[in-house]
């Protein structure tokens, strides 16, 4: 980064992108919050509930948090800025509505004043993957003044940014449905290990299932490895479901093998904790 950003350039996320409070401060990115919903009681991800307060109440909770994204209002209020220059990622848009609303919400803007210009930036993935797109727009933004060729830009970045899932525990795809609850005991008792991936489609698909829990480690470290060159110029964001400890020593091993030009370490927060549950890894290469 060298000169940094225009000051009449607002930066928007959500709070789905789980980017570090640092980055989020240094940056002077604005994080709309989605809502999430567990035992009947609705928090503002990030400003109401903590990730930690998030993690011992699911914990505690027989169903399954339940998610809303911002509404077209939220973006909306945003528009109501001195910067006449807003970039907005969100997350992908096969996982939530929360694009859809920034769009609806810059129509509606645009329709009745003609005094921005605002670009919508569909991530096409989540957690830190989002926050890698978010960080690879203030790149661009600080090295060029051609913002519609860097909404592009941004956009063909998102299609390459690689997602990685490792999940601990089975409990919350179970009591989301996704897996039957004998089916999901047998993969416990069997120290089954699942681990996802999303690599530019913006959806969530299955990568592997390995047994055992030290096992599975390792082969998420080789993943980063695997589908990846030319480390020196990439990012890799890990994000920890309250289980930091993990995170570094899978930073440690990932330093031991490859050169990446930069490592990031965050915490999943309550949107993306609904679907990984407590305890899991989630990586971004991009």
């Amino acid at each position: 980064m060298n000169g940094g950003v225009d000051m009449s350039i607002k930066i928007i996320t959500d709070s789905g992108s789980d980017l570090p409070k640092e980055i989020i401060e240094k940056n002077n990115i604005k994080v709309i919050p989605l809502e999430v919903t567990i035992n009947n009681q609705t928090y503002l991800d990030s400003v109401d509930i903590n990730s930690e307060q998030f993690y011992k109440k699911m914990s505690k909770s027989k169903e399954l948090p339940k998610t809303a994204s911002p509404s077209p209002q939220k973006f909306l209020e945003e528009f109501n800025c001195e910067e006449e220059n807003i970039f907005i990622v969100t997350l992908s848009s096969q996982l939530s509505s929360t694009y859809n609303n920034a769009l609806l919400a810059k129509q509606i803007y645009l329709d009745e004043n003609d005094d921005k210009n605002i670009y919508v930036i569909d991530s096409l993935s989540a957690s830190v993957g989002e926050g890698l797109v978010v960080l690879k727009l203030i790149d661009l933004l600080e090295n060029s003044k051609s913002y519609e060729q860097i909404a592009i830009k941004a956009s063909n970045y998102a299609k390459k940014c690689q997602v990685y899932f490792l999940l601990e525990t089975l409990d919350n795809i179970v009591k989301g449905g996704r897996v039957g609850k004998a089916a999901g005991h047998i993969a416990s008792l069997l120290s089954i290990k699942l681990i996802l991936k999303s690599d530019g489609n913006g959806v969530v698909d299955l990568a592997e299932k390995v047994r055992g829990s030290k096992k599975a480690f390792r082969r998420f470290v080789s993943l980063a490895g695997e589908s990846n060159d030319n480390f020196d110029n990439k990012t890799l964001a890990i994000a920890h479901a309250n289980c930091y400890q993990k995170a570094v020593k899978y930073k440690e091993m990932i330093e031991e093998r490859y050169n990446f030009k930069n490592i990031i370490i965050s915490t999943i927060g309550s949107t993306i904790g609904t679907y990984t549950g407590e305890n899991g890894l989630l990586i971004a290469i991009l």
